[in-house]
């Protein structure tokens, strides 16, 4: 091994490499010169990315872990997420000192930023030779070296997918309004979506900080769609997913995404299908309202479809609400009193028979009655609310005062 390059002829050393185009791994191999100890780079869900190779650590668990799988296992990251390893990384602008009792050696780490974002950190290890204090600068010039390398094309799997974060955000922000300028900038980036498109919306506010990260979380909300980008975006992970067969999506795809949310405790809105990706921004609020009327009317579901909740939206919309209950027809107020008077279940079966689009055959099974029961129960029925139930009109009106009642939640007999 070669004595350690003296300062002044680092930054030269740094920048002939970086010139020339030898790639990550020769710029690996210098900072190890430099350094004399070994060290990795990982993104920031641990990802290893490039690791120096002549020096073989063979008595620190943690190193070997991470060598052996280019990765930590999720009980290893939980266990740095528990001692706040990221937020150290998260807070230090300059290179700092770490030891736990899982590894052997002392570590110094520095982390490595594009675009004035985190997107990955240096880890060496004091195996070789104890610390001084000129690792630290020299740390830290090596990490201004990587950040270069990294943007480079040939990284464009790493780098790439920075910018497809960067553009997803964009869109999020609403900051496209032509839709010819959004597929130039996807022909620079490389990036293809389905033409049916989807925005879904997970909040992690309920999501246990004490085992993974928000990168490390993004990441495996993505991992599990196909035809899908993720982004930390207010707080949440905010997915425009793409497809052709919406059924498929609906009932295939979107099937382990959903006991994820569940098993983990998250809740998730998913937005109406649109086309047109300058409607990113509209469709990402329809996403995050399915979580809010989801949370009104079955906060015990995890999953919400905006459209089951749209005539909701149109209620809660309309002058604050409140008006709204006006609007609720007098008809069924007569059949809700008649109920009330009676002992009858008038008011459920009507429903029960709206929604069943007046089938009086479905609706009997829906009510486990006979259905000549029920024929004569719609005929009853009729002759109190003493309307037409032929009248497309008076049907969504009787069907939108029920909605009403369900949101404010006024008890039905």
């Amino acid at each position: 091994m070669e004595e350690n390059l003296i300062p002044s002829h680092v930054s030269l050393e740094l920048v002939k490499i970086l010139s020339k185009g030898s790639g990550l791994q020769a710029l690996v191999d210098l900072g190890y010169q430099i350094l004399g100890n070994p060290f990795t780079i990982t993104d920031l869900s641990v990802k290893l990315l490039a690791t120096t190779g002549e020096t073989k650590v063979t008595d620190d668990p943690v190193w070997n872990e991470l060598k052996m799988n280019n990765n930590f296992i999720f009980q290893t990251y939980s266990y740095y997420v528990r001692n706040s390893l990221f937020t150290e990384i998260a807070r230090n602008e300059a290179p700092f000192y770490w030891s736990d009792p899982y590894c052997k050696y002392p570590r110094l780490i520095g982390k490595i930023r594009i675009n004035n974002r985190d997107v990955a950190f240096m880890v060496v290890c004091a195996h070789n030779r104890e610390f001084n204090k000129s690792d630290e600068e020299l740390v830290s010039l090596l990490c201004d070296a990587f950040s270069i390398e990294l943007q480079k094309t040939k990284y464009s799997h790493f780098s790439q997918g920075l910018m497809h974060q960067s553009f997803l955000y964009d869109l999020l922000e609403g900051k496209f309004e032509d839709e010819r300028l959004i597929i130039e900038r996807m022909k620079v980036l490389d990036l293809k979506f389905r033409s049916k498109l989807f925005v879904l919306n997970i909040d992690i506010q309920n999501w246990d900080r004490s085992k993974s990260t928000q990168p490390y979380m993004r990441n495996e909300i993505e991992g599990k769609l196909a035809n899908a980008k993720a982004i930390v975006y207010n707080q949440n992970v905010v997915v425009l997913a793409s497809c052709e067969n919406v059924r498929h999506f609906q009932e295939i795809e979107l099937k382990a995404l959903k006991e994820f949310v569940k098993i983990n405790n998250l809740q998730a809105g998913i937005s109406r299908q649109f086309s047109k990706l300058a409607d990113v921004k509209e469709h990402y609020l329809e996403s995050l309202e399915a979580i809010t009327l989801g949370n009104i009317l079955n906060k015990e579901q995890h999953f919400f479809k905006y459209e089951d909740y749209l005539i909701f939206d149109l209620i809660k919309n309309y002058s604050q609400g409140e008006k709204c209950q006006k609007f609720i027809h007098q008809s069924l107020v007569r059949l809700i009193e008649y109920d009330k008077e009676n002992g009858t279940d008038y008011v459920r079966s009507f429903y029960t028979y709206l929604c069943n689009f007046k089938n009086i055959k479905d609706s009997a099974a829906s009510l486990n009655i006979h259905r000549n029961t029920m024929f004569h129960r719609i005929e009853k029925i009729e002759s109190i609310l003493n309307v037409d139930l032929n009248d497309g009109d008076v049907l969504f009106q009787l069907y939108l005062s029920y909605k009403i009642l369900e949101f404010f939640k006024i008890a039905l007999p």
